[in-house]
């Protein structure tokens, strides 16, 4: 079954993980006003964001965006941007929707000014590929913004997994091998000169099971036949860590990117 059809037809199972971090996390500050806070808008920028899912970052920061900025909406899913639409309200008259392929953006060359990959760059396929046309848009001294994990981001998640069955692993751990904290500069500076790595801090304490039932359930990757009724079990040990502990803590480790494009060489 491919991501599109399983993942991202729609924001259902997104929101279920989003929820897991909204509800326990212990940094105050939201990761979507921290990144929108590295932002750098230009007089009429114009702004790309790829895989924009449900349009969370944009919702949660309507009043801090400039007045003169043109906004993109792009997502491979049409239901993706069907669920944006409903969570701007009002406010999606501000933004244009179109279902675009990261590996093949229809606009021209030094098109936009930003460009932003907000936890989406690790399911592109041809990533190399993707990145280069990101930076074809983008104008000379144009910016990606492009967030990620760190392959110990939720690693006491891992151990929970590990300690009630074995087989069981991080589902995002494949994301983070594909392009995280670890590995992303590396492939950004294939078509960027200037590349920053900026880190989020955060954790979480979780004090209720079904919410990471819910999280668990979300991810296509866990191994196994799961469904709700055999994670009864899992359930039940998560039940047992909590009346021992009073608290589930889990620690994050997440970042953001900023590549840049230098400015035009004059001869």
């Amino acid at each position: 079954m491919s991501l599109l059809s399983e993942q991202y037809s729609n924001s259902k199972k997104f929101m279920a993980r989003i929820e897991l971090h909204r509800r326990f996390r212990t940094n105050p500050y939201l990761w979507t006003h921290w990144i929108f806070d590295h932002f750098k808008f230009p007089r009429n920028a114009k702004v790309l964001e790829l895989g924009s899912g449900n349009a969370l970052l944009w919702k949660s920061n309507l009043k801090r965006i400039p007045e003169d900025a043109h906004i993109l909406l792009t997502d491979f899913s049409d239901g993706m941007l069907n669920d944006a639409r409903k969570v701007l309200g009002d406010d999606s008259e501000r933004f244009e929707f179109k279902v675009m392929d990261a590996q093949e953006i229809t606009y021209p060359d030094d098109s936009f000014d930003i460009a932003i990959a907000n936890l989406m760059l690790y399911h592109v396929p041809d990533r190399d590929k993707a990145i280069s046309e990101i930076s074809r848009v983008l104008k000379p001294e144009g910016a990606l913004y492009a967030t990620t994990y760190s392959l110990n981001n939720m690693k006491e998640f891992t151990d929970l997994l590990n300690n009630y069955d074995k087989n069981l692993y991080n589902p995002i751990e494949p994301f983070a091998s594909a392009f995280g904290l670890e590995n992303g500069q590396e492939q950004l500076k294939k078509s960027f000169e200037e590349v920053e790595m900026i880190n989020y801090i955060d954790s979480l304490e979780i004090t209720e099971t079904e919410p990471i039932v819910d999280y668990v359930l979300s991810f296509s990757s866990i191994k196994g036949n799961i469904d709700r009724d055999s994670l009864e079990g899992f359930k039940d040990y998560l039940d047992d860590v909590l009346d021992k502990d009073g608290v589930i803590k889990i620690s994050k480790d997440t970042g953001m990117f900023i590549a840049k494009k230098p400015k035009i060489k004059l001869d």
